[in-house]
């Protein structure tokens, strides 16, 4: 019985690990290019974990990709220094810089202020959470309510006027388990209005909003260039110009990353783009 017992023993433990083993190995944000180069072209897989299951693809997909095969891969010259040639560790920093580019967006998104909405909806469960305590207190004798609810039943009752039945100490712990959930969304709703508001009432800044000025701070940082899109415009008799299209060098590496390889419209990209840009320039001052 005992070598049988071991044997067992040893069998779990095996297949315990093989199960382990097995199991898609999850890879933090915090990458290194060697990291991510044995996670690139197949030989390997990564999982990311955020809120937005297109992040988690697209990510997978700058992450599991042949070289060369995202149309954003030709934008590596980015990363290379004067009359270099484009390199497979150039293409693997970009795609790298472009999963933290991901990563930087959906945090921002994660831990933006509240809506006016939100906060308007968590005060209304608040108030109802608040009225039900209230109503369950209700519940108990008279002098097993509020505060003295804590000393139990009241010494003073032989004709058993003040007996808590079961149904009222059911109530009684209903009421207990809500006034911890109420403390911990009163605290919620408290810390969201510290926050800093956004820049106009009601703005929530959506996902390809967040990922281009992720984006604009990389192209920034590592290219020192300018995101300006150039206008092109188009001339018809005398009647005023009238633009067709902007172009520039970060908007068709937007393109290549949001279009190409996400899923969203060249048009919304490009707008997206002139909307950052512009909210960016120094403001007027009004004379």
């Amino acid at each position: 019985m005992a070598r049988r017992s071991k044997r067992s023993s040893n069998r779990a433990k095996r297949l315990a690990k093989i199960d382990q083993d097995s199991r898609p190995k999850i890879v933090p944000l915090k990458l290194d290019a060697k990291a991510l180069s044995r996670m690139v072209a197949g030989r390997g897989t990564i999982l990311p974990n955020l809120p937005n299951m297109q992040d988690n693809l697209v990510i997978q997909k700058l992450a599991t990709a042949s070289i060369g095969s995202l149309p954003l891969d030709h934008f590596g010259h980015l990363l290379c220094k004067e009359k270099e040639p484009i390199g497979e560790d150039h293409i693997l920093d970009l795609r790298l810089a472009l999963i933290r580019v991901y990563f930087a967006a959906a945090n921002v998104r994660l831990y933006a202020r509240a809506t006016q909405g939100q906060l308007e909806s968590a005060q209304a469960a608040l108030t109802s959470l608040t009225n039900a305590t209230e109503q369950l207190d209700q519940v108990s004798p008279p002098r097993q309510r509020g505060l003295q609810a804590v000393f139990g039943s009241p010494l003073d009752d032989p004709k058993g006027f003040d007996e808590l039945n079961d149904f009222g100490s059911r109530c009684l712990q209903v009421k207990m388990d809500i006034v911890p959930v109420m403390m911990g969304l009163s605290r919620a709703i408290e810390n969201e209005k510290t926050k800093s508001k956004p820049g106009k009432a009601g703005e929530r800044k959506k996902r390809l909003r967040t990922l281009v000025e992720a984006l604009a701070n990389w192209w920034r940082s590592s290219t020192v260039k300018s995101l300006a899109p150039y206008v092109h415009a188009k001339r018809l008799d005398r009647r005023p110009a009238f633009v067709v299209g902007r172009r520039g060098p970060f908007v068709e590496f937007a393109q290549a990353v949001f279009s190409g390889t996400d899923e969203f419209k060249e048009s919304e990209v490009i707008s997206a783009v002139t909307n950052v840009h512009e909210s960016q320039l120094p403001k007027r001052k009004n004379k």
